[in-house]
């Protein structure tokens, strides 16, 4: 219960006492009989209930039999509401539901999925960072231990917050303009890659849901370190020199997660150091016991991962072949983007070309519906290959996924075919195509990435606009295309393209005018990098020098590597020395070399 329904609690009951013991006492003074007292105190206070009740129906900008936004959660936005609609407690809701992965059974004890929590050494800076509110981030291998870490945290030190689940990449957003006040609140954002998306959250909804000042919220996120190390290493074009560059995908993404930093970002590793196999053998659970000496990771033996990618690669006779085939079919839709789960019917048309050569064409195959049961089946009593979901749709394990990328697996040798990236278009929402558009750019397959973009710009996506003009521009000979698709975005209001077609109209030499009016309207809403390409463009004109230095102090001052650096050029070659190294050494600081 949060501190102010309870405050409204005591207020309530304060007045009625306060009511009620002035009528009381009245009647008593008056020397009414025994009846007409009974009669009048019952009065009195059936009189004291309707003023209680009068005025919380009916208090200042509630209409009577309205609910106000705190009693009403935009529908389908959360997961995990309680039976009244609103979101539960932290203590409320079981930790196999928020993510954290069953573990096997070595014992009969059957009802028991997750053994003891061995403390893990980054949990003092999980607590100081939920105590402190804002943003934190857990990153590892799947299967690492990261959400079970994350639960636990959240479970000693916020029990009483309601926790929310977003739906959708999009559910934050559409609380907050609904009216929804987040307060005294946890964020649950496992797999934080699935919310960075057009639309999801970014460095504006965050400070909305945690504004400086304010510890009642702490959004707590959990990411593969796949993703995270791609995020860290997306960065805008060009040199490190004074040039003019344009901004690369992900920016916006790759922008909020750099933010996070120092004890915010919390890794957790697959092998235990010392300190934690010691207090793991403390435990006395023969599950933990097995785990220390599996030579494998820690969670990921209780959570079956070695086991599941047995499953998978080794096997023989009929079940194994379309299970393997099933499993393997949603494995690439997820290495494909398709971050949702996949219908039954997608994976029945995907499959046949992952059986071995000498099943493809055999009669006698078991059917969809055995081979999907043998592939959702838990191994060990812990985590099963395939997921099932609601609505007859199916997920590939984290496990599976993290395994092929990183090179292990049937799957780690072999691109996505072409029928997974072509089947799944044609059932991708915008976003969704959006989606695949960006993971088929980042695995060389510029013609599928151009498919996607094409068909979600088609449909009015801002993002894929402005993606289809960065990889049209950067394919040299498409400029005037890009230029076009810049211009859609641009005129949408999307910054970064704003900035783009300035740099494209810049380096064409015969449209300055044009490219500053640009940069100075991304400029103006706040974007770094087109505050950077503007100083550049001022500082190569000679006579504009001072404005220069302005847009260069602007985004230096946001942490613009490349503006500090190019703010101590252009203070050196004024003779302020001693500034311009302060600004040498800030950006070298960050790992500019040339700085």
């Amino acid at each position: 219960m949060s501190v102010r329904r309870r405050l409204r609690q005591i207020v309530l009951l304060f007045s009625s006492v306060a009511v009620v013991v002035p009528v009381v006492y009245f009647l008593v003074k008056q020397g009414l009989d025994r009846a007409e007292k009974i009669t009048s105190i019952g009065f009195g206070l059936l009189g004291a209930v309707g003023l209680v009740v009068g005025w919380r129906t009916a208090r200042p900008g509630k209409k009577p039999g309205t609910a106000s936004p705190t009693e009403s959660v935009p529908l389908g936005c959360l997961l995990h509401l309680r039976d009244d609609g609103r979101p539960p407690l932290v203590e409320q809701v079981d930790p196999l539901d928020l993510g954290v992965k069953p573990a096997i059974d070595t014992t009969d004890r059957h009802d028991q999925d997750l053994p003891r929590y061995v403390p893990r050494t980054g949990d003092d800076d999980l607590e100081w960072a939920i105590a402190e509110g804002g943003i934190v981030l857990l990153h590892g291998k799947a299967a690492a231990g990261k959400s079970r870490s994350a639960f636990e945290a959240i479970h000693r030190l916020r029990p009483h917050h309601q926790l929310l689940t977003p739906a959708y990449a999009g559910a934050l957003r559409d609380l907050v303009e609904a009216g929804y006040p987040i307060s005294d609140a946890v964020v649950w954002l496992d797999d934080l890659e699935r919310f960075l998306t057009p639309g999801g959250i970014d460095q504006a909804l965050l400070q909305r849901l945690c504004p400086s000042g304010r510890a009642d919220v702490v959004v707590v996120a959990t990411i593969r370190d796949e993703e995270l190390s791609r995020l860290d290493h997306a960065a805008t074009r060009g040199g490190q020199g004074q040039e003019l560059i344009t901004a690369g995908l992900d920016e916006a993404a790759a922008k909020l997660v750099a933010q996070i930093r120092g004890r915010r970002r919390i890794p957790v590793g697959q092998h235990l150091t010392d300190s934690e196999r010691t207090a793991a053998e403390a435990t006395g659970d023969d599950r933990i016991t097995a785990a220390l000496t599996a030579g494998v990771g820690f969670a990921e033996y209780l959570a079956a991962g070695p086991a599941m990618m047995h499953r998978w690669s080794v096997g023989d006779g009929p079940s194994f072949e379309v299970g393997h085939a099933l499993i393997s079919a949603a494995v690439d839709c997820r290495r494909a983007g398709y971050t949702i789960p996949v219908p039954r019917d997608i994976l029945a048309r995907l499959y046949r070309p992952y059986l071995s050569p000498a099943w493809r064409h055999r009669a006698d195959l078991p059917t969809i519906t055995q081979g999907l049961q043998w592939a959702c089946e838990r191994v060990l009593g812990a985590s099963s290959c395939l997921l099932p979901h609601e609505n007859d749709t199916y997920t590939a394990s984290d496990y599976l996924l993290d395994r092929t990328t990183t090179g292990q697996g049937p799957l780690a040798a072999t691109p996505v075919p072409d029928q997974v990236w072509n089947t799944l278009l044609t059932i991708a929402t915008t976003r969704q195509a959006a989606t695949i558009g960006t993971h088929a750019y980042f695995t060389q397959r510029l013609d599928i990435a151009e498919q996607a973009w094409r068909t979600a710009a088609d449909t009015g996506d801002t993002r894929a606009m402005f993606n289809l003009g960065v990889l049209l521009e950067q394919r040299g000979d498409r400029q005037e295309e890009a230029e076009q698709w810049y211009r859609r975005a641009a005129d949408t209001g999307h910054t970064r393209a704003m900035s783009n077609l300035g740099v494209l109209l810049a380096q064409r030499g015969d449209r300055q005018e044009e490219a500053e009016q640009w940069l100075r309207r991304a400029a103006d809403s706040g974007d770094t990098g087109a505050m950077f390409n503007l100083g550049v463009l001022l500082a190569q004109r000679g006579d504009r020098q001072e404005e220069a230095e302005q847009w260069y102090r602007r985004a230096a001052d946001t942490g613009h590597t490349r503006a500090m650096s190019n703010l101590g050029v252009l203070l050196e070659q004024r003779g302020s020395q001693d500034e311009a190294e302060q600004w040498y050494r800030r950006a070298a600081d960050t790992g500019h070399t040339e700085a």
